[in-house]
């Protein structure tokens, strides 16, 4: 039961393109529409101003009460004297005992004393004069702090205190007695 395929589509033939369409009536309900939304587009844009007519309204209404307004704070202030002490001698007393503190650093408190020279020589190698300060506590434990300073001036700590930052160490100012 052999069968020959060479010839079977032979009833079905080939398919005809379909048949275009003109874009013509489209064209020409597009241009129509067109026209008319432009012909009408004035008379909408015709009531926009009313819009700001009623603000302008509103506008010279606010200026209005404004006009009206008083402020009489001018005459009480002129009024009104206030005395300062003079205290001169009290503030030059309160600025010589600053020059009597320094200001360190705090980067770190460590129970273990080679925690706390580790993170030493890590702040020596940043360029920064740190030191380690051995504190008993009353209850007889000892506790290393990690000092960084002193410092002579604000620019200097406030460099070391950035650097310490920038290398995610925070930081506690202290200010001692001389």
């Amino acid at each position: 039961m052999s069968q020959n395929y060479a010839k079977r589509n032979s009833g079905r033939g080939k398919q005809q393109p379909a048949k275009r369409t003109s874009g013509l009536p489209a064209f020409i309900l597009g241009t129509a529409f067109g026209a008319i939304l432009t012909s009408l587009l004035p008379s909408l844009m015709e009531k926009a101003p009313t819009a700001t007519a009623t603000v302008q309204d509103v506008t010279e209404t606010v200026k209005a009460e404004a006009s009206d307004l008083q402020f009489d704070f001018y005459t009480l202030l002129k009024k009104t004297e206030i005395i300062v002490p003079n205290n001169t001698s009290e503030e030059s007393e309160d600025e010589q005992p600053e020059e009597n503190f320094t200001y360190l650093l705090q980067a770190g408190s460590f129970k273990i004393a080679n925690d706390a020279e580790s993170r030493r020589v890590k702040l020596l190698l940043l360029n920064l004069n740190a030191s380690v300060e051995l504190i008993n506590l009353g209850n007889g434990e000892k506790w290393h702090r990690v000092l960084v300073g002193p410092f002579d001036d604000a620019s200097s700590m406030t460099y070391a205190r950035t650097k310490l930052a920038e290398n995610q160490i925070d930081s506690l100012l202290l200010k001692r007695k001389i």
